[in-house]
């Protein structure tokens, strides 16, 4: 009978290793990954009107709230009446954060109330993040929220 040596030990240690590196290489490389924006560039340039269109919706004395109404399985957007007037217009995004194929948009289109109900019975379950960018006045606003559906 053959005698197991540390020479062995530490061959079938390296071996080992050296699998299981190559296994995790070829399994990353794989993996589909997707960019947050394939034009993040331009985007990181005009980042500061982002802030400012942020902050400037945050300083609203009433913000746009944001609710799922599980009944009808849907989001509602309600717009306080400080914002509301002729000029309002914009656009709602739904990001997928994890496959951009998902992603979609909507154009603002409010009742006289300051309400838009978007339907979401056939968005697929899991984390997404809402967008809501909207122009009155000549100022522009953005209103970002994480939501689960």
């Amino acid at each position: 009978m053959k005698k197991f040596n540390w020479g062995n030990g530490i061959f079938l240690a390296v071996t080992l290793f050296i699998i299981a590196t190559l296994s995790v290489v070829s399994y990353i490389i794989s993996l589909d990954f997707y960019l947050v924006s394939n034009n993040h560039y331009e985007e990181g340039v005009k980042y500061q009107e982002t802030i400012d269109n942020k902050t400037r919706a945050a300083n609203l004395e009433n913000p746009v709230i944001v609710l799922f109404d599980e009944g009808t399985t849907s989001i509602k957007l309600i717009f306080p009446d400080e914002v509301l007037g002729d000029s309002l217009s914009g656009n709602i995004t739904f990001y997928r954060p994890n496959n951009p194929n998902l992603d979609k948009k909507y154009n603002l289109s409010l009742n006289t109330e300051g309400l838009q109900t978007i339907p979401v019975g056939d968005f697929e379950k899991g984390r997404w993040r809402l967008s809501v960018e909207w122009e009155a006045d000549s100022l522009t606003y953005l209103e970002e929220k994480n939501i689960f559906i």
